[in-house]
């Protein structure tokens, strides 16, 4: 079976250790690494597949902890770019009695929306069966370009295109 490639944001959520209360009520938080296509990524490694994750994490605590977990599950992270200049990041989650979730993110100064063109390297998908994105870096950035930029490779090269609206 060929590889997934996943293009897009991996960052830290902050899950209140407290359900049914607004945001600004909560008083305690537990990290988690995510981002849908990072969680995309890690679901293919723990059935067995062969998964690699293409973004970029800031060179602080967040970006450390997103590396060791992707590593954790298996996630070729060999083509993560990191930043000294953005930062990782993160999204602060409220989950009321019915379910619901309320996000606020921040990443106003977010390394995974720097990862450019550029930074895709020639021969990325030369084993990889599929690619996937999401659509929460189509915001104009260089990520966006850089989607751009796989989605032609991977036409070129005959690769299934997944995106997760």
């Amino acid at each position: 079976m060929k590889k997934l490639c996943a293009i897009g944001e991996a960052l830290i959520d902050f899950i209140p250790n407290e359900k049914g209360k607004r945001l600004k009520d909560v008083t305690s938080f537990r990290q988690v690494p995510g981002g849908a296509p990072a969680n995309v990524a890690a679901s293919v490694s723990r059935l067995n597949g062969e998964s690699i994750l293409l973004t970029k994490l800031g060179e602080d605590a967040f970006g450390d902890r997103i590396i060791e977990s992707l590593i954790d599950s298996g996630i070729n992270t060999a083509y993560i770019k990191r930043s000294s200049t953005k930062d990782t990041s993160l999204a602060f989650v409220s989950l009321s009695d019915d379910g619901n979730r309320d996000f606020k993110f921040y990443r106003k100064t977010a390394a995974d929306l720097d990862y450019s063109p550029n930074d895709i390297p020639v021969d990325v998908l030369d084993d990889c069966g599929v690619i996937h994105f999401c659509s929460v870096s189509l915001v104009d950035s260089p990520m966006k370009e850089a989607h751009k930029k796989l989605i032609e490779i991977a036409n070129d090269k005959n690769i299934l295109i997944s995106f997760d609206p």
